[in-house]
């Protein structure tokens, strides 16, 4: 069995927890440890099983945890190889301790606990962003936030997944109308911004993710999304039809999977 929770998605912090019977996988850590823990904890979830912490990007709400997750936990950091070898600031400023740090490539798969996990690139104002693909148990998990577009790549991950994290980060008329600077609203909706409510129902509408799979709405924006605003365009125009939970900004929520049960 395969157990995961959103630990917490949004611009205030964003986590994800995979975890089977003997081990567990941290993706993002946009909190403190010690909430990181408390998070774990609401979703009963064993945080002390934890192998590995595995970062999407380089913006505070996804990584603000990880350098003293590493230093109090003495696990290894997994990041985009081209972090370390061009030392880009904002993973320095981490401190993750040297002989902590692992590096992966895009399309290469690694392994983290029983997770192979597979990172693929995405689109985001963030250098070297990736989302993940991870697998076990023969069933396979996907982590897609904080991307302007959807690529070939990114939809033959989605097209495979049991469980599906994907972001719908923004309405676009709020956004337009919403009191962010204009410069904000054009980053936002940019290519290397984030996907609005319509931008991720036609990747799902497009997709071949199967009707049974999980699928889990994330970091939808505080300013200019709501819950209620994604549910009802969902109903007006999403033919996949399938579970699927929308995340409201910072909640908690599990779940489970098995080898032919899927258990919302």
């Amino acid at each position: 069995m395969i157990r995961f929770a959103v630990l917490g998605s949004g611009s205030s912090g964003n986590s994800y927890l995979f975890s089977t019977d003997r081990s567990s996988v941290l993706v993002d850590a946009g909190f403190s440890l010690k909430e990181l823990r408390r998070r774990a904890a609401l979703a009963i979830l064993d945080f002390e099983t934890v192998k590995g912490l595995c970062l999407t990007h380089m913006h505070p709400d996804h990584n603000r945890g990880a350098g003293v997750f590493a230093r109090k936990t003495g696990m290894p950091v997994h990041v985009h190889g081209n972090l370390v070898t061009h030392s880009v600031p904002e993973f320095t400023a981490l401190g993750v301790p040297e002989h902590l740090v692992r590096t992966f490539e895009p399309g290469r798969p690694f392994v983290a606990g029983d997770f192979v996990i597979t990172a693929f690139p995405t689109s985001h104002d963030s250098p070297h962003s990736v989302g993940f693909s991870l697998e076990a148990e023969g069933r396979c998990l996907t982590v897609l936030t904080d991307t302007g577009t959807v690529d070939d790549g990114m939809r033959f991950f989605i097209g495979r997944s049991d469980v599906l994290f994907i972001e719908a980060n923004h309405d676009r008329k709020m956004l337009e109308e919403g009191p962010y600077p204009w410069m904000l609203k054009r980053r936002i909706a940019g290519e290397k911004g984030h996907l609005s409510n319509a931008d991720t129902i036609g990747v799902l509408n497009e997709s071949t993710l199967p009707a049974e799979a999980l699928l889990y709405f994330c970091h939808l924006s505080r300013v200019n999304n709501r819950p209620e605003v994604l549910a009802r365009a969902c109903e007006q125009h999403m033919t996949w039809k399938g579970n699927a939970t929308i995340c409201e900004h910072g909640a908690v929520y599990n779940g489970c999977i098995t080898r032919g049960d899927f258990v919302p």
